[in-house]
This record gives structure tokens, C-alpha cells and sequence, in this order.
């Protein structure tokens, strides 16, 4: 691998590392019991191993699968934590863009006054926006399977509860079976919380506009009316 190769490749590591948190995977003491978190720190797969009702039993199954969450979101943030590989770029050649026709000048005032407005309304609203989300990440969150034989309890996107039918375990499920219940009461658990948070950002509509016109510069600049 040459030195150019050598730095494309550091170069995409670093990017990869910086646009999110990297994903983990934790386990419990037995480590019979496995969950992935992706970069979201949001479960997205568990894995129960065979031999989970000789060595855990049904009564334990549930604290192993939040250990192994916790775990996970242990390794996750010793990851992101890790120093990130420092190299110089060469400077990328600019573009010359093409000169932005003329325009006139009442209308790109009156653009200019509505972004302002547009700001300050979003000024207004965010303070109380991030009260309701700050509420709503400590607040507990419920989900369960389909079959209504698993429930858990989410506070924000961490794993804190999982609450498995006694019965049902006693009939020795295959640990597929069980992962396939756990996954399924979090991802309603995940749900019910992307809902909550839609329903306290519609809210906040100014705010809302800004983080658009923030994710399309070229608008941006146009609102400016420097484009």
C-alpha cells in the first residue's frame, strides 16, 4: 500500500469515526447473552445462547439481557472515546462557481426580513423544546412483543428493564425464539419514543424550518440573499 492509499484510507477512518458514534456489542457475566447497539445507542440485536436455562434459568434471563445492554453501552463509549488517527489533507482543489444572476433587490430584502423572523420565532421555541425533549429522555418508556410475552422499559434509547412470561420460558424456548420476543418489544418501545419525539418537535415548527434550511447550505445562502 503506498502513502496515498495509506492516507485515503486514514482519511475515510476518521470520517467514518466522526459522523457517529460507532456501534457495540456487549455481553453478561456468563456471556450467554449478547446485545448490539447501533449508533444510535439503540438495542437492535440480541443473541441468547443454547445453554441459557441450565446456566441462567428464567428467573435471571432478563437482568443478563440489561447487563449485556449496559455492557454494550460501556464498549460503545470507550470506541467513540478512542483517538481518531491524525493526518494532514492535501487541499482539495475549489471549485469556481459560476456568478449568481442578478436579483432584485425588494425581494431579496424581503427574504432577508422573513429568515430573521424565521430565526427569532426559533429562539423563542427552543428553550421550551428542550424542555419537553430533556422530559421526555428521562421519562420511561414501555414496549412489548407481539405475543405480549416480553415487556420492556426504555428510559431514552437505554435498556433498563426486560420482563420475560415465566411460563413460557419454563417451556424451554430456543434462544433464538427468546431474542426474536426481545427485539421485538424493544423496537415498539422505540416506536412509541420516535413518536412522543415528533409529537414535542411539531411543536417547536420554527425550529424545526432553521434545522431544514441548516441541512440544505444552499438554501441557506440563498435566504441570506447572498446567492
Amino acid at each position: 500500500m503506498n502513502d496515498a492509499e495509506k492516507l485515503r484510507q486514514l482519511r475515510e477512518q476518521a470520517a467514518s469515526l466522526l459522523s457517529s458514534p460507532p456501534t457495540a456489542i456487549g455481553s453478561d457475566d456468563s456471556g450467554l447473552v449478547e446485545v448490539q447497539l447501533d449508533s444510535g445507542g439503540r438495542v437492535v440485536a440480541v443473541e441468547v445462547h443454547r445453554e441459557w436455562m441450565r446456566r441462567l434459568g428464567p428467573d435471571a434471563l432478563g437482568r443478563a439481557v440489561v447487563a449485556a445492554a449496559a455492557d454494550a453501552i460501556t464498549r460503545r463509549a470507550t470506541a467513540f472515546a478512542s483517538p481518531v488517527p491524525s493526518f494532514e489533507a492535501p487541499p482539495a482543489p475549489r471549485p469556481v462557481a459560476a456568478p449568481p444572476p442578478p436579483r432584485d433587490p425588494e425581494r431579496r430584502g424581503a427574504e432577508l426580513l422573513g429568515l430573521m423572523s424565521t430565526l427569532d420565532k426559533a429562539l423563542a421555541e427552543i428553550d421550551t423544546l428542550t424542555e419537553r425533549l430533556e422530559a421526555l429522555a428521562t421519562r420511561e418508556i414501555a414496549g412489548g412483543s407481539a405475543s405480549g410475552r416480553v415487556t420492556v422499559t426504555m428510559t431514552g434509547a437505554q435498556l433498563v428493564t426486560v420482563e420475560l412470561d415465566g411460563r413460557w420460558l419454563r417451556q424451554e424456548p430456543t434462544g433464538r425464539q427468546v431474542a426474536d420476543e426481545i427485539e421485538s418489544a424493544c423496537r415498539q418501545a422505540y416506536s412509541s419514543l420516535a413518536r412522543q419525539t415528533e409529537a414535542a418537535e411539531a411543536q417547536s415548527p420554527h425550529v424545526a424550518e432553521v434545522r431544514a434550511l441548516t441541512r440544505d447550505p444552499q438554501e441557506f445562502v440563498r435566504r441570506l440573499g447572498l446567492g
